[in-house]
């Protein structure tokens, strides 16, 4: 019945309202003038703004980087597994650079390289984004990959790890370098599953390119029998975990046990990491503790690598190690001259380790495209403007990194009238926006520069202390601290005029901070896991935060008709 109504109406209207007599009133319509007109605009903006995308991204990556396609350059392509040598005969060559610079993946090994040139009479100067030292008369500089200069030119370049291009958060950093980095000779250091993608770049390029092929030094094998906690435990092990938490539990077990234990961890300094690295090199120490940031560049004499842990959590969820992971990890075993064999366990999965080592790793079909600078000349704000770089198509081989840290950080700061170039030099400062201090003490900078002047970062430095002061419960806020200096001297660097005087009052904070964790960590006893009710010693990998008999008499397991947590 009602759709007969709606049938009746609608024919009364036509009879009244013929086609012509329709369109000539609604032409008439001032208001629906004015909606065609303002969707007309829209769609012109629209085809405005995918023009100018267009124009600011070429159609080919490489051509985001003018200056190294005016060049013809050599590529050295070393590809081998780890403790294979290649990184050590890429730098032999470094060596006889007249301008030359090492970039790698961490702080550790960028002052690793530092160090060992300097020591070896060539004179190399340190820049990190926390870090800078200037050596008089410099002719190499060693940097992590992000300080990456694409203007300046070289005769020689390493850039290490580069099995990293396909790193979602970080890969951009080494495209941009095999792009667009202005030298003669540049030799790359990866893992083999890296070699087609790389070879696809370099010759898409119009470059030269050599490949050198290298075998592990000291083979790696799976030990056949079982690994037991602790009786199985021996000198030279590495014991990995993948939590700051279980470090220091597992460390204060094994020191319990009467072991001298090496930690190391991410959220430990640069320097501190290498203080516990040396110790264990000097034989100060029988085993190490460690999380995965054992696993790139820090070559130690380890007998025997040995997973503790099957999973980690790695910022989003808590999953199963990956075969790459495993790899990497494991290959820090053995060390050439000193243990003909590296050995690999497992605490109770040694069969899954085994069969990570024996798979060939799948080949890296994809490499990192970071958001493009040029984009900021967009007539968009800087959210409108990353929004639009997520929308465009990935081409080839390569993917757009992840700008999702970006993205939050804009959206939160950003507001009609905001200068986005000042704001994107902002998002480029690394830290730790999850820790509430860091966010609050960046957002303070960020506002202060906004409104034209500087932010008072003397303000908040730690205060001087007694490194041989510091305590156990202090490590935290230590590390914290730490962090902190960090997020000054980025700031300090890139936004003051005259920074040294302000950079070298911020090192020696750093430097106090590090030697009071040293103190900690060398000489006093760390707090192993402990029942939160009784206060009973629990093992390092006991999974609640109660032992089994203050759980018994709790009623709980009578609640739970007898199960576990």
């Amino acid at each position: 019945q009602a759709a007969a109504m709606q049938g009746a109406l609608l024919r009364a209207v036509q009879a009244h309202f013929p086609q012509g007599r329709l369109r000539k009133h609604l032409k008439q319509n001032k208001s629906l003038r004015a909606m065609q007109q303002q969707r007309e605009r829209r769609q012109s903006d629209r085809k405005n703004l995918r023009e100018a995308l267009l124009k600011a991204i070429p159609a080919e990556m490489k051509d985001l980087y003018p200056l190294a396609r005016g060049m013809h350059r050599k590529f050295v392509l070393h590809l081998g597994p780890t403790n294979s040598g290649k990184t050590w005969e890429s730098i032999q060559r470094l060596l006889t650079a007249s301008r030359g610079i090492y970039l790698g993946p961490l702080r550790l090994l960028a002052f690793e390289q530092f160090e060992g040139m300097n020591l070896a009479d060539v004179p190399c100067s340190l820049v990190t984004g926390e870090e800078r030292i200037l050596v008089p008369g410099s002719r190499i500089q060693s940097s992590t990959i992000e300080m990456a200069d694409l203007e300046k030119e070289y005769d020689i370049a390493v850039i290490d790890e580069c099995q990293m291009i396909s790193d979602r958060d970080r890969g951009g950093a080494w495209s941009a370098a095999v792009l667009g980095l202005c030298a003669e000779e540049i030799h790359l250091c990866a893992s083999p599953d890296a070699e087609g993608l790389l070879t696809a770049m370099i010759l898409d390029c119009g470059d030269e390119m050599t490949v050198v092929r290298h075998e592990r030094m000291a083979p790696l094998t799976v030990e056949e029998g079982g690994f037991r906690f602790p009786e199985s435990v021996r000198k030279g092990d590495a014991l990995i975990v993948f939590s700051k938490a279980r470090v220091h539990a597992l460390a204060a077990e094994l020191k319990q046990l009467g072991y001298r234990v090496s930690l190391i961890y991410g959220a430990l300094p640069p320097d501190v990491r290498r203080n516990q690295a040396e110790r264990f090199r000097q034989g100060e120490t029988d085993v190490v503790v460690s999380t995965d940031a054992i696993a790139m560049g820090m070559n130690l004499p380890i007998a025997r690598v040995v997973f503790m842990e099957s999973e980690k959590f790695d910022g989003d969820i808590t999953r199963q190690l990956t075969d790459a992971e495993i790899k990497q990890i494991a290959g820090r075993a053995g060390r050439y001259g000193q243990f003909e064999t590296g050995y690999v366990n497992a605490y109770g999965f040694r069969g899954t380790v085994e069969r990570a080592l024996r798979r060939p790793l799948p080949l890296l079909t994809e490499a990192m495209i970071r958001f493009p600078e040029s984009l900021l000349g967009l007539p968009l704000s800087l959210t409108e403007t990353l929004n639009q770089w997520i929308s465009m198509k990935d081409t080839s081989y390569y993917s757009k990194a992840s700008t999702m840290r970006m993205m939050s950080l804009a959206a939160r700061m950003e507001t009609r009238g905001t200068d986005k170039r000042l704001l994107y030099e902002f998002l480029c400062i690394p830290f730790d926006e999850e820790e509430p201090d860091l966010l609050t003490d960046w957002k303070d900078m960020y506002h202060a520069e906004a409104s034209g002047r500087h932010f008072d970062v003397e303000g908040i430095l730690p205060s001087l202390m007694d490194p041989e002061s510091c305590t156990v419960a202090m490590l935290d806020r230590l590390e914290a601290n730490y962090r902190r200096c960090d997020l000054c001297y980025n700031y300090a660097r890139r936004f003051l005029e005259e920074p040294e005087a302000l950079l070298r009052t911020i090192q020696q904070r750093k430097d106090l901070i590090s030697a009071g964790i040293i103190h900690v960590l060398s000489t006093q006893k760390l707090p192993g896991r402990k029942c939160r009710q009784c206060g009973k010693r629990l093992p390092w990998n006991w999974p609640y935060s109660i032992c089994d008999h203050c759980y018994q008499g709790s009623g709980a397991a009578v609640w739970h008709r007898g199960r576990r947590p």
